[in-house]
């Protein structure tokens, strides 16, 4: 009978294959939306129009705030919401009692406390891995944000193989490395000479101190991507647990609460004075990616829960060639071979994991 039992929870079910195409169409979304997100970015922070990644970070954490607007229903119906709070615990008691007979039975939902503590903790590195990926594209472009950003994969196998969240198999490994691969021919590509006149467009021109800066601050966010997807599918293994709405619009609010002093600290420093977007433009721009982050944020968080973190993470690769379409469309920037093979290499990787 057990034989039997391990070979039936081997055996992909209709719901879990069913998990992973929703899973991977929200990854898609998620892929469209991050891409579009960079190149409204870009268009206000490569030319120093107004390179004010923390204040845009904070705007866009802010938005995430409007999730929360359903809850103001339940506080209409507090005996409602308290008898809800009861049965809650009433229920999670019988299941601990029930727990030895039913080891898989899935989990309670997390309450609003529980979702509250779980987004205060992920807060911080939610917050830096945007500020850092907004902040680089000042002084890169938004093809090799996205490839540097690609990276978070490397990331996201070490970390889920350190706390236990990842399986590592020999696949992932050949492709990580290879998508490590297709990463370094692109940046070989980039260094080489893209930025030169012939090549860069209408992308304001960067000096290569200035590109390592953008280059170095990707970086960054993605080892803060790589460690909030591990820690996400960590702490939430199963998606049905959690509101996810309810999340992010706890995050945007101990994001406001908890940042705000920023503003000051970067201001005296002098590395982003404090100013208000000086035009109607500038703001839409702002708002529109505000939109687009708070949608693309909880499609990819889904994604994570319905697949894994590293088939997000690689899968997120693929924003590489549209990136590329989308610098060529958009900036009148052309490419080389090399980069254009790196980005096949790269999109190949995620076929096989």
């Amino acid at each position: 009978m057990s034989a039997e039992n391990d070979l039936a929870d081997a055996i992909p079910t209709k719901k879990d294959r069913w998990r992973w195409i929703l899973g991977l169409s929200l990854l898609s979304v998620t892929i469209f939306l991050w891409t579009t997100s960079n190149f409204l970015a870009s268009t206000i922070f490569a030319d120093d129009s107004y390179s004010k990644p923390f204040f845009v970070t904070c705007v866009n954490s802010s938005c995430f705030i409007g999730a929360l607007l359903p809850l103001l229903r339940r506080r209409q119906r507090p005996v409602e919401y308290a008898r809800s709070e009861a049965e809650d615990r009433l229920l999670e008691s019988s299941e601990s009692e029930q727990e030895s007979d039913s080891p898989k039975k899935t989990s309670l939902p997390l309450t609003l406390r529980e979702t509250g503590r779980l987004a205060l903790e992920f807060c911080p590195l939610w917050f830096l891995a945007n500020y850092f990926a907004a902040a680089c594209l000042e002084y890169t472009t938004v093809a090799s944000a996205t490839i540097l950003t690609s990276t978070s994969s490397v990331f996201t196998l070490i970390f889920g193989a350190l706390f236990g969240a990842e399986a590592i198999t020999l696949r992932k490994v050949l492709a990580v490395l290879a998508s490590l691969a297709g990463v370094a021919l692109i940046s070989t590509a980039d260094l080489s000479g893209n930025n030169a006149k012939e090549h860069r467009g209408d992308f304001p021109a960067k000096t290569k101190g200035e590109i390592a800066i953008g280059d170095t601050l990707a970086l960054i966010s993605a080892v803060m991507y790589g460690l909030y997807a591990v820690f996400l599918k960590k702490r939430i293994p199963d998606e049905s647990r959690i509101s996810m709405p309810t999340f992010f619009g706890f995050v945007g609010l101990f994001g406001v609460i908890l940042l705000w002093p920023g503003f000051f600290v970067l201001h005296f420093c002098g590395i982003e004075p404090f100013q208000l977007p000086p035009t109607t433009r500038i703001w839409t721009i702002i708002l529109l990616n505000s939109l687009a982050s708070l949608c693309s944020d909880m499609a990819w968080a889904y994604a994570v829960l319905l697949t894994s973190p590293i088939v997000v993470t690689l899968g997120l690769s693929m924003t590489i060639p549209l990136s590329l379409v989308g610098q060529i469309v958009i900036n009148s920037q052309t490419v080389s071979l090399l980069y254009w093979i790196g980005a096949a290499v790269v999109v190949v990787s995620f076929v096989f994991v």
